[in-house]
């Protein structure tokens, strides 16, 4: 799943800045959890703090080439400066990320929402490096991230996936009723409500539910 690099990048510089911190939940720090996975492991779930550039990093090199391209629709080998700047600009308002945090202290998954020009409407994306995928952290990120926004007053989540990530569509549509538009270079338009139907489940339940991502 998937936000252009440019478009992301762009969208990021929108930010509220601090004053929305509050507004959302208070910091970073304040909602820091460990999960057990359904396989036993252990993660650390937490906003990212902002300007955690390490943490971009430490993410972005554990995905493959597939899934970079997946979730960046292009074929990305690494981040630029100024894109890992932007993706480490959270404000935890009007751009959020949750991420997932190895024992080793390696970032494995990262999902994040980014306030659109509606301002009731952002853009929503999640990775999981490949060597954790199958565990349930790219669900449990989803819901966290999906709370997140609508304590922040956002009633929409939208996404531009490939037509055939079938997975993360899936992952999506169960946070909300889902509209998926239809393939248009291989890419499909996905939209969540989430304010029509709140999923019962809490977040924590994604990582022990059976479901693949």
């Amino acid at each position: 799943m998937i936000t252009r690099v440019a478009d992301e990048v762009a969208l990021a510089s929108t930010g509220a800045g601090s004053a929305g911190s509050a507004g959302c939940g208070g910091r970073a720090a304040d909602a820091q959890q460990e999960v057990v996975l359904r396989d036993g492991l252990r993660v650390v779930v937490r906003p990212l703090d902002a300007g955690d550039e390490a943490a971009i990093v430490s993410w972005f090199a554990g995905l493959g080439a597939e899934t970079r391209y997946a979730r960046f629709l292009a074929p990305l080998e690494r981040l630029d400066r100024r894109t890992r700047s932007e993706l480490a600009r959270v404000d935890h308002f009007d751009h959020e990320a949750i991420a997932a945090v190895a024992p080793d202290g390696t970032t494995v998954g990262i999902a994040r929402y980014i306030r659109i020009a509606r301002r009731r409407s952002a853009e929503v994306a999640v990775a999981v490096a490949d060597d954790w995928r199958g565990r349930g952290i790219a669900s449990m990120l989803l819901d966290r991230v999906a709370a997140r926004a609508r304590a922040a007053g956002v009633e929409q989540l939208t996404a531009i996936c490939l037509a055939t990530n079938y997975t993360v569509i899936r992952l999506l549509s169960r946070l909300g009723p889902t509209t998926v538009g239809p393939s248009d270079a291989g890419l499909v338009d996905v939209r969540i409500d989430l304010m029509s139907t709140r999923p019962d489940r809490s977040p924590s339940r994604a990582a022990s539910d059976g479901r693949r991502d």
